[in-house]
C-alpha cells in the first residue's frame, strides 16, 4: 500500500507539473510588455520615411522646374549663335549644367521610391475548407479569389488576402483589434502551418485567429486550427499619402 500511495503521488506532483502555464503566461506577459513599444518605434520610422519621402517629391520637382529652364536657355542660345560670338560657350556651359541634372537623376531615391502599407478592407467568407484535401497552395487560392469576388475588373488587383504572419504581427493598418466575426481568421502562407496533423494533405494543421480572439502572436493565435468555414482578411497595398487619406475600414462583403 505504501508504494502504491508513493506512486500516486508521484503522479499527481508530475500531472501538476505538466499542466503548469506559468512559463506560457510568463513569456505572453514578456511579450506583450514588449510589442507595444515596438508598435511605437514602426509608426515613428513610418513618419519619419513619410517625411524623407515629401521631401524627396520636393526635390524632383525643383530638378523638373530647372529642366525647363534648360530647354528654354538652349532655345535662346541655338537663335543667337550666329549673332553672339559668346554664344558658343554659353552652349558648353548649359551642356555641363544638363550633365549635372542627369547625374542628379541617378542619386538613390529620386527614381520614385514607394512604400506600401497593407490597409484592411473587410472580410470575406469561404465556405469550402478541408486541409485533408486542400494543400496550402489551394487554401491559399480560395482565400484570394474570396477576396477579389465581386469586384471590377479594374480593381480587382489592387484587393489580396493577408498573410497570417502579417495579421500575427498587426502590420495591417485599421486591422481590428480582435476577431469579432462568428468563423476564425485566416491568412495565406507564409507563416501559416500549425502544429503537425497527419490528416493533413500539407502535413499541418493552419494557423487563424478564432472568433473573439485578440489578433496578435502569441496565445490568441490558434494553431490547431481546420474549419469548414472562415474568413479572409482582405487588404490593399497602399502607398503612405494614400494610407493617410484613408477613412474607416469598409464592411464585410456580401
Amino acid at each position: 500500500r505504501h508504494a502504491y500511495m508513493t506512486i500516486e503521488e508521484l503522479v499527481e506532483t508530475n500531472e501538476a507539473t505538466c499542466k503548469d502555464d506559468t512559463c506560457e503566461a510568463t513569456v505572453q506577459a514578456e511579450l506583450d510588455t514588449a510589442l507595444p513599444p515596438l508598435h511605437q518605434e514602426r509608426s515613428e520610422r513610418i513618419d519619419k520615411v513619410r517625411q524623407a519621402q515629401h521631401e524627396l517629391v520636393g526635390v524632383r520637382n525643383e530638378m523638373t522646374t530647372l529642366e525647363n529652364s534648360l530647354e528654354k536657355l538652349e532655345a535662346a542660345t541655338k537663335t543667337t549663335q550666329e549673332e553672339c560670338g559668346a554664344a558658343e560657350e554659353g552652349s558648353e556651359y548649359l551642356e555641363k549644367v544638363r550633365d549635372l541634372l542627369q547625374g542628379m537623376k541617378r542619386c538613390p531615391g529620386l527614381s520614385g521610391a514607394v512604400f506600401e502599407i497593407p490597409h484592411f478592407k473587410s472580410v470575406a467568407k469561404v465556405l469550402s475548407v478541408d486541409i485533408t484535401k486542400d494543400t496550402d497552395e489551394q487554401l491559399d487560392a480560395k482565400l484570394m479569389a474570396a477576396c477579389k469576388e465581386g469586384l471590377p475588373e479594374a480593381t480587382r488587383n489592387d484587393t489580396r488576402a493577408a498573410a497570417q504572419g502579417e495579421l500575427r504581427q498587426r502590420l495591417v493598418a485599421n486591422l481590428p483589434e480582435v476577431n469579432e466575426e462568428d468563423m476564425p481568421m485566416y491568412g495565406v502562407c507564409p507563416s501559416c502551418r500549425g502544429e503537425a496533423y497527419q490528416g493533413a494533405v500539407s502535413g499541418s494543421y493552419r494557423r487563424c485567429f478564432k472568433s473573439q480572439a485578440k489578433i496578435a502572436g502569441g496565445a490568441s493565435e490558434s494553431k490547431e486550427c481546420n474549419d469548414g468555414f472562415v474568413l479572409a482578411v482582405c487588404v490593399s497595398d497602399l502607398s503612405l499619402a494614400e494610407h493617410q487619406e484613408t477613412k474607416a475600414p469598409a464592411q464585410e462583403q456580401p
